[in-house]
């Protein structure tokens, strides 16, 4: 049953292979485009999202019964990504122009999203959702990692939270699908939670494009 649930995260992670133009943040990033003081919009950004994405998770953890783990371990990691945030902003000392609001609503609109998973869908199909997303999501930040060691400088020390993102948590992975194994045994299916993957995904390239168009 496991080997099943891996075949069919792999398969919604098929669905979202990045495509040139999908993520311009990076983008920008890898040609050595992105302006030095956008990166201090995107670190003021990513502390929005951790902090809201790690209430969410407590949420999560709070509903469910077998999913209460993984919830309270993505929590954890939340706490961890958030305390090496300030080491990526020291790497970028300039004043960084603040967002407007446009921009900062459109930037919110994921961590929002996954406010209203945590409050109203069933666990099993967030973390369907989450583990589908999850390669191409680590793909994106070490690509980053990379384009901001090679053309900002970026030490270890300042690349940390970028690089803890860069490698999916094969723990997570081996939890999260038997988790789904067992609640697939006892009737549960992917139907709604394919439909959350690719929000989480829409809402996921929401935030980084408008961050590269803020700088122009």
């Amino acid at each position: 049953m496991t080997d099943h649930v891996r075949q069919m995260l792999a398969a919604a992670t098929d669905q979202f292979v990045p495509a040139p133009g999908d993520n311009t943040f990076v983008e920008l990033a890898t040609r050595g485009e992105l302006a030095r003081p956008t990166m201090l919009a995107y670190v003021a950004a990513e502390t929005v999202i951790f902090t809201s994405d790690q209430g969410s998770f407590l949420t999560l953890a709070g509903r469910s019964a077998a999913e209460r783990q993984f919830f309270l371990g993505l929590a954890m990691g939340e706490t961890m990504g958030l305390a090496a945030l300030p080491a990526l902003a020291s790497a970028y000392r300039e004043t960084a122009p603040p967002l407007s609001a446009e921009a900062d609503a459109l930037c919110r609109a994921y961590p929002s999203y996954v406010g209203w998973l945590a409050l109203n869908a069933d666990p099993a199909d967030v973390v369907f959702g989450l583990l589908a997303n999850l390669p191409h999501w680590c793909q994106g930040f070490a690509g980053l990692a990379k384009a901001l060691r090679q053309h900002h400088g970026l030490d270890d020390a300042s690349a940390a939270f970028l690089d803890a993102l860069s490698v999916p948590n094969a723990q997570l992975l081996e939890q999260g699908a038997a988790l789904l194994a067992d609640r697939l045994a006892g009737g549960w299916r992917p139907d709604t939670a394919q439909s959350y993957a690719r929000l989480l995904r829409s809402y996921d390239l929401l935030f980084w494009n408008t961050l590269a168009a803020s700088q122009r």
